[in-house]
């Protein structure tokens, strides 16, 4: 799973480097030829983010914390 996860970060990261790239090529043929690997390398990494979520054991740690809610009118003053 390791090196899945490590697969995830290296596609992101190309990602946004390719998505750079796309904003700073000179000519729009390699604009696009950029913009297009960036959101193939993109897709890619949102597929692989689900295969790391539904084979990884849920980690407590990554749970949101759940904040009860009170209207003003309900605190207590004191």
């Amino acid at each position: 799973m390791k090196d899945l996860r490590r697969r995830l970060e290296k596609v992101r990261a190309d990602a946004r480097d390719f998505a750079l790239m796309s904003q700073q090529a000179p000519d729009l043929e390699k604009r696009a030829l950029f913009k297009r690997l960036a959101d193939e390398l993109a897709i890619e990494a949102l597929e692989l983010e689900l295969i790391v979520k539904q084979n990884e054991p849920l980690n407590p740690c990554d749970q949101h914390e759940v904040v009860e809610f009170k209207a003003p009118s309900q605190k207590q003053r004191g």
